[in-house]
């Protein structure tokens, strides 16, 4: 059992594709974690202009979040220098603990 009292699974302006996340954005990584006794909220948050790493930092203020567990993924040099990187923007911008797994 895990000590996390609870767990929110936040994507920013979520697509559901079937093929990849079944009809609902969210639910079957919700619904792993569930199955390890995790309450789970899935949160589909709109970016509305903001950066994603804009949108997760504000959201994990606003749930009081202890820390931020994500996937940590990279694009070629030029591509991150002309249109940035979630990745970058979240550890150069990290106000709580940031846990990145690749």
């Amino acid at each position: 059992m895990s000590n996390a009292k609870s767990v929110h699974v936040a994507m920013v302006d979520p697509t559901a594709t079937p093929r990849q996340s079944g009809d609902e954005p969210g639910a079957d990584v919700a619904a792993y974690l569930a199955r390890h006794g995790i309450d789970v909220t899935v949160d589909a948050l709109p970016s509305a202009g903001r950066s994603v790493a804009q949108v997760l930092q504000r959201h994990a203020n606003d749930v009081a979040a202890d820390m931020i567990v994500m996937g940590a993924y990279g694009h070629s040099p030029l591509r991150e220098l002309v249109f940035g990187g979630v990745t970058r923007s979240m550890l150069d911008e990290a106000r709580l603990p940031v846990l990145m797994a690749r």
